[in-house]
């Protein structure tokens, strides 16, 4: 896969999904982004989760997620991140909001790994 990254602005306001919502990250994409309306986790003990993306003022409703990798400063390891709508994300499961979840590598599904790719590698660090 050849080098993907842009800059994606992503801000959880705050309401009934996340009461204190997020301040706007600006997150850097270094994958493509799987889109879809529900995420289903399993866990290994067998419990299963469903998320859902969450928008919208008030009560809001749910919308599409996003899965992409990202990393939270040049150099750091990239983390798999499942974000939503202006309210987050919601698991559909227990009903608890969430501003966004980072997935560990055995915790995503593979129709989402067919999307994003592996874990992009750390860019080499420069000594001086």
């Amino acid at each position: 896969m050849g080098t993907l990254s842009f800059i994606l602005e992503y801000e959880v306001t705050p309401g009934g999904n996340v009461a204190a919502g997020l301040p706007r990250l600006e997150l850097q994409v270094l994958s493509p982004i799987w889109r879809g309306e529900t995420l289903v986790l399993n866990y290994p003990d067998g419990e299963s989760h469903t998320l859902i993306g969450w928008q919208g003022p008030a009560d809001g409703g749910p919308c599409p997620l996003r899965v992409f990798w990202t990393r939270h400063r040049p150099g750091a390891p990239a983390v798999c991140l499942a974000i939503g709508g202006d309210a987050g994300l919601r698991n559909a499961t227990s009903g608890r909001g969430l501003p966004f979840l980072a997935l560990a590598a055995s915790m995503i599904p593979r129709q989402v790994l067919e999307v994003i790719g592996p874990r992009p590698e750390a860019p080499p660090l420069l000594l001086l």
